[in-house]
């Protein structure tokens, strides 16, 4: 088990030896289609899933950059293993920190966490709403009964499900007219997993359907509800926690980075007297990469060490930078690896190399919350917000 003090070149380390030993793994999963079930145990049982469990209960309690760190690493060496620990890793982090659970629920996940026997997600995608982030009111329905609540509905992209032990899953409540969070556990009575997902890009991380038929759900497993347009309490604070996920395709970039440094200084044709690096069209088009990594990423950790710096009621006013962390990392990343596939030429297009599933991978990352569109729209409508509190309007 890792012990953590405060030393991310040691947190690296361990990280990276876990990364290799499931990198061939990872290699097979992509290629099947199937879940990542050996790699999500395995760091169950290496206690990656702990990292951000408060220390009181036996974890390692990191903050939101440490995390995304250890998960920028991991996702070097298997993007959709590294998705599945970041909405686990994320959501415990978000609880932690807003106190949204009861102190009960809290514990049992932490330590079953400990246990190396928990997994958690956030399921809240339908058909028929899309991305909750666009402010969709669940089909899920809530009818309250006697004694607790009856679920109907379906969740779709459910990222990491066929493992998943604690699924939080939203439902309109029609007698308050409110959206509700329950926390279901597997193997709860009318809950159903469908094997569903059929993706090009990570195509490990299991994000299949989940279908709820009469599921009974005592009153106690309501968490959390709030306002159709609204946000669970763990969501607080800016969303900080939501980082995990450029922080995952920051890593794609980065390996694909170093895959084509380390070709395009092996690679020799016939015609050339040393490796294709030498070439200036090469060290150019290598030069453009770094160009774009490095602010990226600098954007990245600045903000996400701001918010672990900021006190709690002030880390909201980081919610458009956060917002555009991710769109500014997911871009940027698709296009590093474009670059590197441009660079690699006919080769990156083979099976046995990396890029191909690099390319397809990081493209998911557009679609992960929030939108391109939603972040874009939120920094005009801020900006506007300060413009017209100290300027008169203008009638031409």
């Amino acid at each position: 088990m890792f012990e953590w003090e405060n030393n991310h070149e040691e947190l690296l380390n361990w990280v990276g030896t876990l990364a290799n030993s499931i990198h061939q793994d990872s290699i097979r999963s992509d290629r099947e289609g199937a879940f990542v079930k050996k790699q999500v145990q395995f760091l169950q049982e290496s206690g990656f899933t702990r990292l951000t469990v408060p220390t009181e209960f036996g974890g390692n309690g990191v903050d939101l950059a440490t995390m995304m760190l250890a998960l920028e690493r991991l996702a070097e060496a298997d993007a959709s293993t590294a998705l599945v620990m970041g909405w686990h890793l994320g959501i415990i982090y978000a609880l932690r920190i807003t106190g949204a659970w009861s102190d009960d629920d809290f514990y049992e996940l932490c330590e079953k966490t400990i246990k190396g026997e928990a997994l958690i997600n956030a399921c809240a995608t339908e058909p028929a709403t899309g991305s909750p982030s666009r402010g969709g009111v669940p089909v899920t329905k809530a009818t309250k009964l006697e004694g607790g609540y009856v679920i109907q509905g379906e969740k779709t992209w459910a990222t990491g499900s066929p493992m998943l032990s604690h699924i939080l899953i939203t439902a309109y409540l029609p007698e308050e007219d409110q959206i509700g969070e329950f926390l279901v556990r597997r193997g709860t009575p009318g809950m159903r997993h469908v094997k569903s997902w059929d993706s090009m890009a990570m195509r490990g991380s299991g994000s299949d359907t989940l279908v709820f038929e009469d599921m009974h759900l005592p009153f106690d497993s309501l968490v959390d509800q709030f306002p159709p347009k609204g946000h669970s309490k763990r969501s607080a604070y800016g969303g900080g926690w939501l980082l995990h996920i450029p922080a995952v395709y920051m890593g794609i970039a980065k390996a694909a980075r170093d895959y084509v440094l380390e070709f395009t200084s092996t690679y020799q044709p016939n015609s050339l007297q040393a490796p294709i690096s030498s070439l200036a069209s090469v060290r150019q088009q290598l030069g453009k990469i770094e160009a774009l990594l490095i602010p990226a990423r600098h954007f990245l950790y600045n903000v996400a060490i701001r918010y672990d710096q900021l006190p709690l009621d002030e880390r909201d006013s980081l919610k458009n930078e956060i917002q555009l962390a991710k769109h500014t990392v997911t871009n940027t990343a698709v296009e590093i690896v474009d670059l590197a596939m441009r660079i690699a030429g006919g080769h990156s297009l083979l099976r046995h190399a990396p890029l191909e599933r690099y390319y397809r991978d990081v493209r998911a990352g557009l679609h992960n919350p929030p939108m391109d569109d939603v972040t874009i729209l939120g920094l005009a409508d801020r900006a506007l917000k300060r413009v017209l509190h100290h300027v008169a309007p203008h009638n031409g």
